[in-house]
């Protein structure tokens, strides 16, 4: 990989970020953080002849599957109460208790094994 694709790489996954920052609606706080994902997964395989940096590559790639099902999982629970892309009514009930948790467990994912790849 040469300086071009890891720059394009890294102003990808910051642009990701950047949308992040401006999300009003369920697709985009989905799709920003895969951006960002997906460009760290690129980026953690940097080294290609390093077993030990492909081995890391694809825990950190299937690490992120998993977390990004439960993400998705959540905001499939949020959408069904809350009917709308828009978060803009969320009532109080135990669904959005279960919502959230899987949410929340699904970020949380998203950044643990960034630090234990």
């Amino acid at each position: 990989m040469d300086l071009t694709e890891f720059l394009l790489f890294v102003l990808t996954a910051s642009l990701g970020g950047i949308f992040l920052c401006g999300a009003n609606d369920l697709i985009t706080i989905f799709v920003a953080p895969e951006c960002f994902s997906l460009c760290s997964y690129l980026l953690s395989g940097y080294t290609k002849k390093d077993v030990r940096s492909n081995e890391a590559n694809t825990k950190y790639l299937l690490m992120g599957v998993a977390s990004s099902s439960i993400l998705v999982h959540g905001f499939s629970w949020l959408y069904e109460i809350v009917n709308d892309l828009i978060n803009t009514q969320i009532y109080n009930s135990p669904r959005i208790s279960i919502a959230l948790i899987f949410i929340t467990v699904g970020i949380g994912f998203k950044l643990f094994p960034a630090p234990s790849h």
